[in-house]
């Protein structure tokens, strides 16, 4: 399953204008219990810096806020990169970040929620990214039943605030309805785009994964898609897979000799 090197040399030989999307958490910086700790792996940022060099337009695609990301990245150092935050609620570029208003179901669900999370298991957390809310169930004893049990109360309770609810890895993402990393994706894939390749590890990454696959099919421009971990519902949708962070950044690094 690892990625077909003839597509990674057809994404190489069109650097300039190439676009290249990427999650952050699992993606570039390995999952860890505390967000605020993450980073990316070793050399990435160089690399990506490197890819800019060379032409190609360097987009982190997250569910994370902007500016966050980009302060535990260190994604400035990284030439003219595009960060979509919140599933592009936000756009940060030339220093610049554009956002969505706040819904009000937001602020409903920010006082309403913590006292049913204390309910229902320690352990259970809720993350407030301004226009999303995410309730983290990673450090509770039995994670995937506190999750079937959220499953199934706060369906209800987000729906009445005009709010959607997705499920990712050991969490529960509230957010604006009809965003998605493929609408994200949808500005950053131009008329002036020559090829495109994107890298996700969570379910939120299977509308990217579509996106940029029916670009490439629609334009004939070469794409690829790269699933990170073994997520087997994103192994599935995706063109091609590595086993982790360390290994997407293996390949990267060496994108511009596969060309």
């Amino acid at each position: 399953m690892h990625p077909d090197p003839n597509r990674l040399a057809a994404i190489a030989a069109r650097l300039p204008g190439a676009l290249i999307a990427l999650d952050f958490d699992g993606t570039l910086a390995p999952l860890v219990r505390d967000p605020d700790a993450a980073r990316p792996v070793p050399g990435v940022i160089d690399t990506l810096a490197r890819l800019a060099g060379a032409g190609a337009r360097i987009a982190i695609v997250t569910g994370r806020a902007a500016t966050t990301v980009l302060e535990l990245g260190g994604l400035q150092a990284i030439p003219d990169v595009i960060v979509s935050g919140l599933h592009g609620a936000e756009t940060w570029q030339h220093g610049r970040l554009r956002t969505r208003d706040e819904p009000p179901g937001l602020a409903v669900l920010r006082q309403s929620l913590p006292p049913l999370l204390r309910q229902t298991a320690d352990g259970v957390w809720l993350e407030d990214k301004r226009l999303s809310l995410v309730v983290h169930a990673r450090q509770a004893a039995d994670p995937d039943r506190v999750l079937a049990e959220l499953g199934d109360r706060l369906p209800p309770l987000v729906t009445e605030q005009g709010l959607e609810l997705h499920p990712g890895k050991l969490v529960l993402e509230i957010r604006i309805p009809d965003l998605s990393k493929a609408t994200a994706l949808e500005h950053l894939l131009t008329p002036d785009t020559s090829a495109a390749l994107f890298a996700g590890d969570d379910l939120g990454d299977l509308p990217a994964v579509a996106a940029v696959t029916a670009w490439a099919r629609a334009t004939g421009r070469p794409g690829l898609t790269i699933a990170v971990g073994e997520l087997p519902e994103l192994r599935q949708a995706a063109e091609g897979a590595v086993g982790s962070p360390a290994e997407l950044a293996e390949l990267l690094a060496k994108l511009p000799a596969a060309g």
